[in-house]
């Protein structure tokens, strides 16, 4: 396949979903501000202004409202790609807690079509009849995928817990089965987050992998790079991998200039996610990107 490339600027998700890994009471105020659609419709236009074509989007239960809010908008609904993050785990463990697990199966799947439902149910159910787990995986990512339905996908990503999970177990082989299932029936890249870069790129390059199209964080501050950032560094410049960069602010630890001044040292940066929850935040963010990552206009 020969998928598009990944836009080199997304508009990472965690202020519509009120995260913020430095402050609760911020992330609290994030979210209640953007329980407000027109809010978050606000921002995606203004970054689109700015020439942002694509968003980090994590599956989220406030995914369908945003993705429906791309598709209502003429200029995203044409130019606008999401980028997946799949699974999202905390809505698995919460919902099954306060629901029970059918009323958590059963509120996922109103979310689909007739046509949908009886085609996940058929594949869910013949991978549990012939204990398939590679039918359960894939029925998984389907479920997932979900609210990200009619919208233009630009690649999918799976969760760092999943991707590091299978590393950790030496179960490399699940992590094909989501990228030749992601590429085979959705038609664009499948990518891993991690929060081990270098072990990820060693394990599936021996596996005879070229081209990973890999997320981490990667940021001067260190934060959340995992094991090092000397490691990471050095993964990072290593030829071969299409490299997405994210928490590339520290979570608000950095300012634009000094964060994008850091990564203009690392040409294998091919993309950054970042958080932009304000017009003028944006705007500095946006220029800083262009000013210091000329490729990544």
């Amino acid at each position: 396949m020969s998928p598009a490339a990944i836009d080199p600027i997304l508009l990472g998700h965690n202020p519509f979903f009120g995260v913020n890994h430095l402050s609760q009471e911020q992330g609290a105020a994030s979210a209640e501000r953007f329980e407000d659609q027109r809010q978050i419709a606000e921002v995606l236009l203004h970054c689109h202004e700015l020439g942002v074509r694509g968003m980090m989007m994590s599956t989220h239960p406030r995914a369908a409202a945003v993705c429906e809010i791309i598709g209502r908008e003429q200029r995203l609904a044409s130019e606008w790609r999401v980028y997946p993050l799949v699974p999202y785990l905390q809505k698995y463990v919460r919902e099954a807690n306060e629901k029970g697990l059918v009323s958590m199966v059963t509120d996922i799947l109103a979310q689909a079509t007739v046509m949908q439902k009886l085609s996940l149910i058929f594949a869910g159910g013949r991978g549990l009849l012939t204990r398939d787990v590679q039918q359960g995986l894939t029925t998984l990512i389907d479920i997932e995928l979900l609210p990200c339905s009619g919208r233009r996908l630009g690649a999918v990503f799976l969760h760092d817990a999943l991707t590091d999970l299978a590393l950790g177990l030496g179960a490399e082989a699940a992590l094909e089965i989501f990228r030749d299932h992601v590429e085979k029936k959705y038609r664009v890249r499948a990518g891993f987050a991690t929060k081990n870069l270098p072990l990820l790129r060693e394990r599936l390059e021996a596996r005879g992998w070229t081209d990973l199209l890999a997320m981490a964080s990667f940021n001067a501050a260190g934060f959340y790079v995992n094991p090092s950032l000397e490691a990471c560094a050095a993964a990072v410049a290593k030829p071969g991998m299409t490299f997405v960069a994210m928490n590339t602010l520290a979570s608000g630890a950095l300012a634009p200039e000094a964060a994008y001044r850091f990564l203009a040292g690392y040409p294998g940066v091919s993309s950054v996610v970042v958080g932009m929850s304000r017009k003028e935040h944006a705007a500095e963010t946006v220029s800083m990107i262009r000013r210091y990552l000329p490729l990544l206009h």
